[in-house]
């Protein structure tokens, strides 16, 4: 059996060695702490029991401090979930949930890549906060952990705790606005009558299009219509090797968000890869993270798409 690599033992000795919570002295807590000494010292010098009594009041005091400020983050239960659409360069909403089962924390400030004041919450009150974050390149990013640190009751010292969280994050690539008649092939690309029909309808799933709701059999529940055939069945995106990829992604980004907010079925092709067509979120979503995670453009192993669909070569 192999043994565990140095440096791993290392680093879990070092986590072992930990102290379970972070310490710094603030201003007053600073000043409060000199004050302190100065009168241990004068105690010391002068024997008079007067001033040892007020050394009692003084270290019972800050005894008093630090179990406030540890009750105060002790049992804080804190969930980390980032947006489910954030794209590179631009501001994505990270959010946080945060419980104490049992009492009430006040002055709270969470740190995770920017700082979030949070002045009280309730016992057993879970309460949301969010923070914008910006993340500077598409692709898979790995959340670090969450600190919240703490000045309660008499701002003495800043006492922290800090969570251990991995949250991996999809970031999307940047929208470059295009149009896609610069790109498109042949618009009859795969056949078709150019005349959409629907075969059937379904009962309504969260994140289909707006426009395939039949509004008028709201009375029996929202239902969808599923289109078939025509050239307006479908939108297919290309991506060729060559040139800019970075650019290519973000003009493929911005079609793909297009064509969702329109309410057309879409799909992409890139490398061996083919979504199929869809119009929901999911299928977004899905689009969206083979983008993000793109590193390489080879030629298109895919050819033959669904009949009547509108093919966009990049």
């Amino acid at each position: 059996m192999s043994s565990k690599p140095w440096f791993r033992k290392s680093r879990s000795l070092s986590e072992l060695l930990r102290p379970p919570r972070g310490f710094a002295l603030t201003k007053a807590g600073t000043v409060f702490f000199s004050f302190l000494t100065a009168v241990i010292i004068v105690a010391m010098l002068t024997g008079n029991n007067l001033i040892f009594l007020i050394i009692a009041f003084l270290l019972s005091f800050m005894v008093v401090s630090g179990i406030e400020s540890e009750m105060n983050i002790r049992h804080l239960d804190v969930d980390r979930s980032p947006s489910p659409e954030i794209y590179a360069g631009m501001p994505g909403e990270i959010f946080y949930s945060i419980r104490n089962p049992k009492q009430d924390s006040a002055r709270l400030v969470l740190h995770d890549g920017g700082k979030i004041n949070i002045a009280h919450i309730p016992r057993g009150v879970r309460k949301v906060f969010r923070q914008k974050r910006t993340f500077s390149r598409r692709g898979r990013h790995l959340l670090g952990n969450v600190t919240i640190f703490t000045t309660y009751p008499y701002g003495l010292f800043r006492k922290s705790i800090t969570f251990d969280m991995e949250d991996p994050v999809i970031v999307f690539p940047a929208p470059i606005p295009c149009s896609p008649a610069v790109f498109a092939g042949n618009s009859g690309e795969g056949g078709g009558s150019g005349i959409e029909s629907v075969s059937h309808v379904r009962a309504y799933v969260p994140g289909d299009a707006l426009s395939s709701i039949v509004w008028k059999k709201q009375h029996l529940g929202l239902v969808s219509r599923v289109s078939q055939g025509g050239g307006g069945s479908g939108s297919v995106l290309v991506l060729h090797p060559g040139g800019d990829l970075e650019q290519k992604l973000g003009q493929a980004a911005f079609l793909v968000l297009e064509w969702w907010k329109s309410g057309v079925s879409f799909g992409i092709s890139a490398n061996s890869h083919f979504s199929g067509l869809g119009a929901s979120m999911a299928h977004k979503a899905a689009v969206l993270k083979v983008l993000a995670l793109l590193d390489r453009l080879g030629e298109p192993g895919i050819g033959n798409f669904p009949k009547g669909c509108h093919v966009v070569h990049i």
